[in-house]
């Protein structure tokens, strides 16, 4: 005598139905993590790139400060080495400039005696992005020479254009603004 079992009574993983449940749970899963790890790889991604965002803003910030710096604290006693400094700093056109003008600089900062101390009063910038900045410096100090041997106070109002050449940040245009 052969029994067979009503349909009611199969076990569940025998029939059509019940396989396909599982199946179906396992790929939604699936989907769910790949989903899940794409988002955060985005997510990852663009963290790293706001983070190289502010490493170059702060990096061309500090250029832009030290370049000025350089610019505007030109000694009589070591023009040489302050010029050094500046071109050092300097790409591009501004570069050109610069040594063209050196002589004349140096010239007229030796007979004049020139010496200043100057400080940055604030700095920012107006835009940045990964290659390209540019900013404005505010510089303060005193200005001494033959014709103010006490000194005299100055200020100066940059805007300076930078670029970046590998890990640095060269100013390629300065000029004085109001």
């Amino acid at each position: 005598m052969t029994s067979t079992l009503p349909e009611a009574d199969a076990p569940a993983s025998a029939s059509p139905q019940g396989r396909r449940t599982p199946v179906l749970f396992v790929v939604a899963i699936g989907l769910l993590l790949v989903l899940l790890a794409v988002a955060a790889l985005i997510g990852a991604l663009k963290l790293h790139e706001a983070s190289q965002r502010d490493d170059a803003r702060a990096a061309a910030l500090a250029a832009a400060r030290q370049e000025a710096l350089n610019l505007t604290s030109i000694d009589g006693r070591d023009v040489d080495g302050d010029l050094k400094r500046v071109l050092d700093g300097a790409t591009g056109n501004f570069a050109s400039d610069v040594k063209q003008q050196s002589a004349q600089i140096k010239s007229v900062v030796v007979e004049n005696q020139a010496v200043s101390a100057v400080s940055v009063v604030d700095a920012a910038l107006v835009r940045c992005d990964l290659q390209t900045a540019t900013a404005l410096v505010v510089i303060s100090g005193t200005l001494k020479n033959k014709a103010a041997p006490a000194g005299r106070p100055n200020s100066y109002r940059m805007q300076l254009d930078l670029e970046r050449h590998g890990n640095r940040w060269l100013t390629s245009a300065l000029q004085f603004v109001g």
